[in-house]
Formats: C-alpha cells, structure tokens, sequence
C-alpha cells in the first residue's frame, strides 16, 4: 500500500464518520419537525435509505472509475441512477406513497437526496483535505 492508498483509506473513513454524524443530526431535527412519530420514521429511513446506497455506490462503482479516463459524465449518470435504484428498492411501499404524497415525485426526491448526501460527502472531503 502506497502513502496515497492509506491516505485515501484514512479520509474515505473520515467521511464515512462525519456523513454518519451528519444524518443522525438530520434524523434528530427531522423528528422535531413532524409531529407523528410513524411519519417521521418513514422518512428517516427513507434519509437513511439513501444514505447507504450512496455509500455503496461510492464503494462498488465510483471509486474504482473516479480519478480516472472512465470517470465520464455518462458514468457520473450511471452512479446516480445506481444510487437511487439501490435506495428505491431499499424503501417500503408505504414509505415510497408517504414521499410521494408529502413531496411529489418519488424519483425527483430520491435524485435530489442523492445529490444532497454526494454534496454533503464533497464538503466535508474537501474540508478535511484543507487541513492536512
């Protein structure tokens, strides 16, 4: 393992860590915002649907392309089309009417959540790179 690889490893650990913190703060204001517990658990696991098939995707597909010649914009397409497949087939049917009802589109919602969650991930990439 080069110094690349286990600085890569250390910073993709960080981020895991932080993107975790980050979606127990949105679960926990989330919660304070509506007031049925049901519903709020539907979407916190709808968020955290989504979290996970980012994190997958990241691990299965991106990080073996990015950085590299097959890093397209037709292979960025194909990683977010993965991400919300994963994230819709890991959501219930009531969860998928809830957002449906409460937010319109099921796959708008789930685009933007994925994007979102990959902002979220670049910020806090880009942040603990300034500080090495």
């Amino acid at each position: 393992m080069t110094w690349t690889d286990i600085l890569i490893t250390i910073i993709s650990t960080a981020v895991t860590a932080l993107l975790s913190w980050g979606i127990a703060k949105l679960t926990k204001w989330v919660d304070s915002k509506i007031g049925d517990s049901k519903k709020a658990s539907m979407l916190n696991n709808a968020i955290f649907a989504v979290s996970n098939a980012v994190k997958a995707t990241w691990q299965t597909y991106v990080q073996a392309i990015k950085g590299t010649e097959a890093w397209t914009k037709e292979a960025q397409t194909a990683a977010l089309n993965k991400a919300v497949k994963t994230a819709k087939e890991q959501l219930s049917a009531e969860v998928q009417e809830y957002i449906t009802e409460n937010f319109g589109s099921l796959d708008k919602w789930l685009v933007s959540q994925v994007e979102s969650t990959i902002y979220d991930l670049k910020i806090v990439g880009s942040a603990s790179k300034t500080t090495e």
